[in-house]
């Protein structure tokens, strides 16, 4: 069995000037562009040393599309060379090489065609398949095996949005109001063109280079048998497209509208994966930093790290989240509100109260002074409730409308999708023929709109002295009202809110059944089920899976990650949060890889098997990286001893790198050598304790037995 790590293309090559898709993505959302991302693109001799330092035998790259075809049917010969040299040198290495061709990202002009269908369009399935003849005719003498699409299964939520998210988690997302039969219809769509854009492109390939190994890496998720059966049993079921439509209102909105206290919170809610657990958020209006709050005669040494120190910090605020690893070696005392922290600070009981910078700057006067900690900004968005999404898009509609005036609110930080891009608006209007939602339904139908608020924060909101209230959250709420209402003069409840209740003051009873609700969801529909390894079964009605495409495929690839032993609801929901990039909450569960795996060539007895990608972020779940990769490798032994044809297993990642967005650290980082990304302008591979533990696992695996 071959052993390799893996890159991808945009994750790792440095920007060159020329957009892909996922450029423009994260631009437009706000998201962490890739900027040099590990220079993988000049430096990729130096990460395949490391490779076959580490014992590799078999490297996985993604070539660029974007570069090789940087305008429709003219082909980049620099490009393509540049990628010869690198299999050169691979194949020199002594490695096999794994080559993705559509790693999540695709050309703009893909995108354009069909006026903007891009994957949808009826073409592309040729289209694809051309660009797959071009590097079989020029580079296939130097792969070994094809992955033609990445996680296609996973391209799904660039079209169709779950009730509890807050945006599309991958591109190009569909227009504001987006009914759930439409998206479902597009996901409907983009089945068949995936398989389809799959088996030409495998037939392209083999025309030129007949003994080539073709497949796919779907993202296989571990579930308990009996459901992932149940699942399947929907899918393989379906009767016609209809019927698959009328089940998409059970993933993309919530079956009954919650009635909080308040509609939405405009109370300075700092956007957090740990609430994004409980609400959806709007784009960012204000941004805040870190800040402490002192005496003005005390001092603050000039390392945090091991200050033996009382400190102070309120338990609402999103620096309570990082205050132990700003100050592993100090003693904390948590705070309910302002006042309370306050009262301990001028008591001496603390040396200072941590916090944001919104909330103390107004009390730095007089004997106290604030002090700007550095690190990243938490950005304040408006909450409300899951499934809420009309009366979100009114709301980024809102906060889009007074940038104008307020040119210091932050940029787009993760709902745009690339309907908006080109347009003058970040958000366009609402289509007068949709639906207005729910939620923006009841609220019209009420006749006015109750927002809540927090006072006490000068510029943000705070009494007027005239028994209302000032700042840009009042600003916002009245926007908010005015596209809500469509009302020059809207009536508005404004309620006062605690710090405690911020966010629980949006949601209601049904909340108990969250997880229940997100669970149906989630593996009540299509969208649940392994649906490729089912149409290269042949398992899936024609609507979904044309004749063509049913058993093309040279080898079974698959990646496999997290996974859950029970459906208690708590677990299923964390295994939504790896859906949405929260990777460092996702569960873990390495003995469903060998069972995974032992399906996997029942239902393909006459093929072999790659585990394309098994990794981990720094920790998860309780694992560590070097743990992680012990605990998944000894179920492939397991699998193998079982006589299962493993023909390799490849760790994601070789390095750090830019994780489609996400901002680096620990929750995306999956490198064997970490690259500290955002602050080492040498980009240095520094090898990790995971990096030890791949070796000796290699290792073992050459020694004679």
């Amino acid at each position: 069995m071959h052993f390799g790590v893996a890159t991808a293309d945009h994750q790792c090559e440095a920007y060159d000037g020329n957009d892909d898709i996922r450029d423009l993505w994260e631009r437009s959302r706000g998201l962490t562009e890739r900027g040099k991302a590990t220079d993988f693109w000049n430096r990729y001799r130096e990460d395949v040393d490391l490779a076959k330092g580490l014992g590799c035998t078999i490297f996985r790259l993604s070539l660029s599309w974007a570069r090789l075809e940087p305008e429709p049917g003219r082909w980049s010969d620099e490009a393509f060379a540049h990628y010869r040299q690198l299999l050169e040198y691979l194949r020199a290495a002594g490695m096999q090489a794994v080559v993705t061709l559509h790693h999540n990202t695709w050309p703009l002009h893909v995108q354009a065609a069909g006026d903007g269908a891009g994957l949808l369009d009826s073409a592309f399935p040729d289209r694809m398949a051309g660009y797959a003849q071009q590097v079989a005719r020029r580079l296939g003498d130097l792969i070994d095996y094809y992955v033609t699409l990445n996680e296609p299964n996973q391209l799904v939520y660039g079209f169709i949005k779950g009730f509890w998210m807050r945006a599309y988690p991958m591109p190009p997302g569909q227009p504001p109001d987006t009914s759930p039969e439409a998206q479902m219809d597009a996901v409907l769509r983009l089945i068949p063109n995936l398989l389809l854009a799959h088996a030409r492109s495998r037939a392209a390939i083999r025309a030129i280079v007949p003994a080539a190994k073709v497949g796919a890496n779907p993202l296989v998720l571990g579930l308990p048998r009996w459901l992932q059966n149940l699942v399947d049993r929907g899918a393989t079921h379906a009767k016609s497209p209809e019927q698959l439509r009328k089940h998409a209102s059970r993933i993309v909105q919530a079956g009954i509208v919650e009635n909080g206290r308040v509609d939405c919170s405009v109370a300075q809610v700092a956007i957090t994966h740990e609430r994004m657990e409980q609400v959806l958020f709007s784009e960012p209006y204000f941004a805040t930093h870190a800040a402490a709050l002192h005496a003005k005669s005390a001092s603050s040494p000039e390392s945090l790290t091991n200050w033996k120190a009382t400190i102070g910090v309120l338990e609402s605020s999103k620096a309570s989240e990082s205050v132990g690893a700003r100050f592993p070696d100090a003693t904390v005392l948590y705070f309910a509100d302002i006042a309370a922290g306050l009262a301990a600070l001028r008591a001496e009981t603390i040396v200072l109260l941590y916090s944001d910078e919104a909330l103390v700057a107004p009390y730095a006067n007089g004997e106290l002074t604030m002090t700007r900690l550095p690190g990243y900004a938490r950005h304040y968005a408006v909450a409300v409730p899951p499934g809420h999404h009309a009366l979100l898009d009114a709301i980024d509609r809102a906060i889009e409308s007074l940038r104008p005036q307020h040119p210091e609110m932050p940029r787009a930080h993760g709902r745009a999708t690339l309907h908006h891009i080109g347009k003058r608006s970040a958000l366009a209007p609402p289509d007068p023929q949709r639906e207005i939602g729910a939620s923006v339904a009841q609220i019209r139908k009420r006749g006015r709109i109750r927002i809540g608020i927090h006072p006490g924060v000068p510029g943000l909101c705070e009494a007027d002295g005239t028994g209302g209230y000032r700042g840009l959250e009042i600003d916002l709420a009245h926007a908010i009202a005015r596209e809500v209402l469509l009302s020059d003069a809207p009536r508005i409840e404004f309620i006062e809110l605690s710090q405690k209740n911020r966010i629980s003051a949006t949601r209601s009873w049904l909340q108990i059944f969250d997880k229940w609700r997100r669970t149906l969801a989630m593996f009540g529909t299509l969208i649940g089920t392994n649906w490729w390894n089912l149409a290269m079964l042949g398992a899936l009605p024609e609507f979904l899976c044309p004749r063509e495409c049913v058993g093309a495929l040279d080898f079974v690839g698959l990646d496999y990650y997290w996974g859950v032993p029970s459906i208690r609801p708590s677990e299923i929901q964390r295994l939504g949060a790896a859906a949405e990039c929260r990777y460092a909450q996702a569960p873990v569960w390495p003995g469903e890889l060998e069972r995974i795996l032992r399906q996997a060539h029942e239902q393909f007895p006459d093929k072999p098997i790659v585990v394309i990608e098994n990794g981990c972020v720094t920790s998860a779940d309780g694992f560590s990286r070097a743990a992680y990769l012990a605990a998944h490798v000894e179920e492939v032994d397991r699998a193998v001893a079982a006589g299962v044809p493993v023909e390799a297993y490849l760790c994601w990642s070789i390095t750090s790198n830019r994780e489609w967005g996400l901002p680096f650290d620990d929750n995306s980082d999956f490198g064997l050598y970490h690259i500290d990304l955002d602050t080492d302008p040498e980009l240095k591979r520094t090898p990790t304790e995971a990096s030890a533990r791949y070796t000796e696992l290699i290792a073992r695996h050459r020694a004679p037995q």
